[in-house]
């Protein structure tokens, strides 16, 4: 008994210390960056009166739990840390559940190991730190598994009522949770085909069926049924009529070709985000999966029900989001498959155990076994030098992360906003109504305001100086606009390689409005000041173009970028010459 209180208290220190370190690397550098386009329609979204929100989730194909989530917390505060919190404590709570899941499927060592794995993953960190549903995705997915799970193992369908409620708040957070019930299916169907006659196995069959048509539900409740039965419809002719994935992508219902069909694809797209970049470790990775697979004919019948389990759940999901993508003309982002990682890592984690404990013939780790036993001292050291150079490859992609600027710097364009316009000015923002919406609320307007050029025209027509907000997302709608700035005297005030700022004001030339512009409180970046010092110099300001370069030069965050700066800073330095010869 003391033995057994003993390690309880282990397995709770333990546990808990990987959980705050899972925190801490969540934590880190939380607020940092500015909030990106996708967090930003969320967030625009969120923002929203509370009986608004449901009506715009159609148009961003969303489900709305995270959202209703979002509304309430953005309340206490709107900070970039704040905001992007709740994905901290999703993808933290996270690691105690594998920890749970894997312990229950296979024993503590695993769930050690997994929840370590999860912690360090470098791909939960990614998405628990973005205003996006997917870190919730993944704790809802791991306990709809653990319910699942304990239900057969224990035979008590209570943990249906966890098992349900996972899936459930899995389908409210996202669509692609359907896709989880064809290998849960696939499972229970399997239970029951070996035990017919057996009465506790038809009850768990029809717990399943109920869970079923709860999540019938909910999208009945949330008015999702007709679209489902649409695009559900489309989808269902892959099987019968498997030459629509290749068919032109203008045939395609989203106009694209959707995911390559190259195996390089299956490699660098998924397995990569799944382990590591690194070549030589990801080796190391799939050797550890194939152990775990391998195992699977050797293992007993609870384990190997265990790895059934999680192989349907790491591989069918995938392949049904790789094919709905490719039917829809829809591109792949790794996000979709983050609810699959605890499978992966559960079976890596399997596949070390069962490597070191075949090497060292299974030590007794039994509570109750006091005695010194090496090999356990033996598994300890050879678990340090298989895991740590998975660690390492971890850390040293998270901290390329950690030091990686945002996709795109919206905070910057809001703050120079509101710094610098005047209250009779226009400010249009191209199919980034959203982010200006939250970082600079006077310009707030619906999403999509200005994808059609009369809005557009009409502020022209209102106000005198106008900012144009133009980016990566609006490059397909705005080439008229662009061609319009540019015979029109418009500065250009770039914020990073994503986003530009166009200033025009109707009557004044480029070079006055461009001696405005270098008065102004500009962001702080090196491509800001580079751009700038480019159209000085074009419009004969030498000096003025000196200063800025010199400024880029000091801002440059990249030896790369440091050399290209010098190297204009450079070749102005020899205009007076020429210019006299």
């Amino acid at each position: 008994m003391p033995g057994r209180i003993a390690a309880k208290k282990r397995d709770f220190l333990l546990v808990g210390f990987i959980t705050l370190l899972a925190f801490a690397l969540r934590l880190h550098n939380l607020g940092a960056n500015s909030l990106w386009y996708d967090e930003l329609l969320e967030l625009d979204v969120a923002q929203s009166s509370f009986w608004e929100i449901g009506s715009q989730l159609e148009r961003h194909a969303a489900m709305p739990l995270d959202y209703y989530l979002m509304h309430g917390w953005i309340k206490l505060g709107q900070q970039e840390a704040w905001v992007r919190f709740p994905a901290v404590f999703f993808g933290t709570l996270a690691v105690p559940v594998i920890y749970v899941l894997a312990a229950r499927l296979f024993n503590k060592r695993v769930g050690y190991l997994a929840a370590l794995l999860l912690a360090w993953a470098s791909f939960s960190v990614y998405y628990s730190q973005e205003v996006r549903p997917y870190a919730l995705l993944l704790l809802l997915t791991l306990l709809g598994y653990l319910g699942l799970w304990q239900a057969y193992h224990t035979g008590r369908l209570r943990y249906w009522g966890l098992a349900t409620a996972g899936l459930a708040g899995a389908a409210l957070t996202h669509y692609f949770t359907l896709f989880l019930l064809l290998p849960i299916g696939l499972f229970v169907g399997y239970r029951q085909l070996r035990h017919l006659k057996q009465k506790e196995f038809w009850a768990q069959t029809i717990c399943f069926i109920v869970c079923l048509v709860i999540l019938l539900g909910v999208f009945v409740v949330n008015g999702r049924l007709r679209h489902l039965y649409n695009v559900g419809g489309r989808f269902s002719t892959v099987v019968s009529q498997p030459e629509t994935l290749s068919i032109p992508a203008a045939e395609k219902p989203n106009k694209g070709l959707g995911p390559p069909q190259t195996l390089a694809f299956f490699t660098d797209g998924v397995l990569t985000p799944l382990a590591t970049t690194d070549t030589m470790l990801l080796l190391v990775h799939s050797a550890f999966l194939l152990i775990a697979s391998i195992s699977l004919v050797a293992a007993k019948i609870q384990q190997r029900h265990a790895i059934l389990l999680l192989l349907g759940w790491l591989f069918l999901p995938v392949i049904l989001i790789y094919l709905f993508l490719l039917q829809r003309g829809t591109f792949f982002a790794v996000r979709y498959i983050l609810y699959s990682l605890p499978a992966y890592l559960i079976l890596v984690a399997y596949g070390i155990d069962t490597l070191v404990m075949t090497m060292l013939g299974k030590p007794d780790f039994k509570p109750a076994v006091v005695r010194f036993d090496p090999r356990k001292l033996l598994y300890a050291g050879l678990l340090v030098l298989l895991v740590t150079p998975l660690l390492f490859a971890e850390w040293s992609e998270l901290s390329t992360y950690y030091a990686t600027e945002t996709r795109e710097d919206w905070r910057a364009v809001g703050r120079m906003l509101q710094a610098n316009v005047r209250p009779d000015d226009a400010v249009v923002a191209v199919n980034a109504e959203p982010a200006l919406n939250w970082y600079y609320p006077p310009a707030k307007a619906p999403f999509g305001t200005f994808n059609r050029s009369e809005p557009i025209w009409a502020a022209l027509k209102q106000h005198q100086r106008r900012w144009f907000v133009l980016s990566s997302y609006s490059f397909k709608r705005d080439a008229g606009l662009r061609q319009w700035l540019k015979e029109n005297g418009a500065v250009t005030i770039a914020i990073d390689q994503r986003i530009v700022v166009h200033i025009q004001q109707e009557g004044m030339p480029a070079r006055e409005l461009l001696a405005q512009v270098v008065t102004f409180d500009l962001p702080q970046k090196a491509l800001t000041y580079a751009t700038l010092g480019d159209q000085l110099r074009q419009y004969g300001d030498l000096e003025t173009s000196r200063t800025f370069y010199q400024r880029a030069v000091e801002l440059a965050r990249t030896p790369g970028q440091k050399t290209d700066y010098e190297s204009r800073l450079a070749t102005l330095a020899m205009l007076p010459y020429r210019e006299i010869n």
